[in-house]
Order: structure tokens, then C-alpha cells, then sequence
């Protein structure tokens, strides 16, 4: 039976994907002009800011020069960072009235983590946050699932993953955790990186993992 639930951050509880995009458009544009564009930043939401970099730059940019600039832009807008999907506040409390233990597992700086956290209101709600400054590569490594595990104390079994992307998918399945997906953006083909469920919204993910903590399982069921 699910014992804590991870949860990715961007994308997941925070409706901030296109304001991430933005940040990285402009990062992206200074230190790799010409390279990408935005349908494919959005195919590569989710992805480390690093990882990002070197494969649109490779190991021609100055990693703190790149990090300092996306981190300005990050702070001048940080407000559009801060808003919550629908039922996200509502569902976390239930969950954890239900005896779910959870984090945050996310790529995101821990600065930003961490203050997009306080603005929505969601701090108390998890034990441990886990942020790219913590691990030595972010998702999909399995790298930062695994330290969330470590600091929980708990084994992979009894772990479930939730986010948006194919970096939380396969971050998770390295890690041996099984994986869920939020689809607020709309139904998404799932290929070589497949999650074991998928919900549209967070109230139906949280009424199922409700569901099987009060019949003592983790049968939790497919939804579209």
C-alpha cells in the first residue's frame, strides 16, 4: 500500500507552465539563440535547466552566467510561479488527514521551490522538499526520488510519483516507484515513457488515492 506520495511542483500543483516557458524562451534566446522554439520548450517542460542548456548549447555556456540570468527573470515574475491548480489545497488536506506521508520531489531551484510553496500556502503540508540543488542531476534521474525516499525512510514500494512530464515518469521507474499523471494540459500519448495511472485534475487523483487508503490497497485504477 502507498505510504507517501512525491509530487512534482510545475505543472503539477502549480499552474505555471507557461510562465516556466517564458523564463527559459528568454534564458534559452540569450545564451543559445535560434536553437528552439516554444512548441519545442513545451515538448521539453519538466526538464532540468541544465540538461536543457547542454543539449541546446552543449558545454559552450557559462552554467552559473545561465543560471544567474534565468534566476533574475525568475524573481522579477515570480507571482505568475504562484498559482494553484483547482481542489490542489483541498485535496493535499485531505491526503494528509488520511495518514499520507508526502514531498516534493521538483527540478526547480530550491529558492523558487521553496517561495512558490509560502506564496500558495502549501509548506505544511509536506515533509520533505527535494530540489535540483540538492541532487547531483534532477529528473529523469532517478537521483531525486531516491532522496526523497532516503529522507522519508521509506522503500520504493511504497512511493508513488505524481506529475506531468515524462522526466517524473522515468525519474520514478529508476527509482522502482510506481507513477502517476496529471493531465491538466489536455490528453497526452504516452510512448517509451508510460506512467502506471493517469488523471485529468487533481480532484480525481485525490478521491482515488482516498479511496485506496480506506480499502487498504494500492489497486488504484486507470483514469482518462
Amino acid at each position: 500500500m502507498y505510504q507517501c506520495l512525491l509530487f512534482d511542483l510545475d505543472g503539477t500543483l502549480l499552474d505555471s507552465r507557461d510562465a516556466v516557458i517564458d523564463a527559459v524562451a528568454r534564458t534559452a534566446e540569450r545564451f543559445a539563440p535560434g536553437v528552439f522554439s516554444r512548441d519545442d520548450l513545451l515538448k521539453r517542460f519538466g526538464e532540468s535547466l541544465d540538461d536543457f542548456l547542454a543539449a541546446a548549447a552543449g558545454e559552450t555556456y557559462d552554467r552559473e552566467a545561465v543560471r544567474k540570468s534565468y534566476a533574475a527573470y525568475v524573481r522579477e515574475h515570480h507571482d505568475r510561479h504562484v498559482r494553484l491548480f483547482p481542489c490542489v489545497r483541498e485535496g493535499l488536506e485531505r491526503l494528509k488527514a488520511a495518514g499520507y506521508r508526502m514531498a516534493v520531489v521538483t527540478n526547480k531551484q530550491r529558492e523558487f521551490a521553496v517561495a512558490g510553496l509560502e506564496l500558495a500556502g502549501l509548506v505544511e503540508f509536506f515533509e520533505v522538499v527535494v530540489t535540483i540543488d540538492d541532487v547531483s542531476r534532477g529528473k529523469p534521474s532517478a537521483e531525486p526520488v531516491q532522496q526523497a525516499l532516503r529522507l522519508l525512510q521509506m522503500r520504493p514500494e511504497q512511493a508513488l510519483m505524481i506529475g506531468d512530464s515524462r522526466y517524473d515518469v522515468l525519474a520514478a521507474a529508476g527509482a522502482g516507484v510506481k507513477s502517476a499523471v496529471l493531465e491538466w494540459y489536455g490528453a497526452e500519448e504516452w510512448t517509451y515513457a508510460v506512467p502506471d495511472l493517469r488523471f485529468a485534475n487533481f480532484q480525481t487523483f485525490a478521491e482515488e488515492m482516498l479511496a485506496v487508503r480506506a480499502l487498504g490497497g494500492n489497486g488504484a485504477r486507470w483514469h482518462e
